[in-house]
């Protein structure tokens, strides 16, 4: 059996540690050797704990990201433009984020939560098909529609992804008007992405609708939000093409 009082690298005779006590005197263990086997030891065990720490705060950080709806895919999404976003939420500005299919926008719009997220901020991302459909799923169901739309309200950032991929109905239009309203009215900020311009977005949602409520939904994402235009061809269309 090894010695418990010599250094197993060296074989030099270790010291005692002790500390006095109410007048006694008591052994508090051995003082660590300083040969290069034992400082190379506790320099990989040191090495090993770092990385333990690291993989556990990588892990929390994953669970607070698919917390907040960010999807796998762009967990570790980044963007030089994220950072102004982000301070801008910070500060209650919100993005208006457009541009063509394919340009970086759910990716841009992850990045600005991530930071968020980061930082402290309570976020949801989510995109209006997703508030919809657990909108009609109370219906008959457990929850209520303004239970849904209040969890929406109570985040600090709420990111709406893809808006007006759904289908323009005078209802989509309602519920659309009331998530945004609600934002605008306590003054809490909107990350959207879409592929619309301003214009373009109130001729989508008012195609089957009413105009005026699509003109106000829009008028408030312009209040509450700075707009950042993405260009470019698709990425995923044009991936691996020269």
């Amino acid at each position: 059996m090894p010695s418990t009082t010599s250094c197993p690298h060296c074989g030099a005779q270790l010291e005692g540690n002790y500390m006095t006590l109410a007048g006694r005197r008591m052994f508090c263990g051995w003082k660590p050797c300083s040969c290069p086997g034992a400082e190379a030891e506790r320099a990989e065990r040191a090495r090993l704990e770092a990385r333990a720490e690291a993989e556990r705060a990588a892990a929390k950080r994953r669970r607070a990201y698919e917390r907040a709806g960010i999807k796998p895919r762009f967990m570790a999404a980044a963007s030089p433009m994220a950072c102004d976003i982000a301070e801008g939420v910070r500060r209650g500005r919100g993005a208006y984020i457009c541009g063509p299919v394919g340009t970086g926008k759910t990716h841009l719009a992850s990045a600005v939560a991530r930071l968020l997220v980061d930082g402290g901020t309570s976020v949801r991302v989510t995109d209006m098909l997703g508030v919809l459909a657990a909108i009609k799923g109370t219906y008959g169901g457990d929850g209520t529609e303004d239970g849904v739309l209040s969890r929406l309200s109570r985040v600090g950032c709420l990111v709406l992804d893809d808006l007006g991929k759904e289908s323009p109905t005078d209802w989509t239009l309602g519920q659309v008007f009331r998530v945004v309203n609600d934002r605008y009215e306590n003054m809490r900020p909107v990350v959207v992405t879409t592929q619309y311009g301003k214009g373009d977005l109130i001729r989508r949602l008012a195609k089957n609708g009413d105009e005026e409520t699509a003109v106000a939904i829009v008028s408030r994402l312009s209040e509450m939000c700075d707009k950042y235009e993405l260009q470019g061809k698709d990425r995923r269309l044009s991936n691996g093409k020269r």
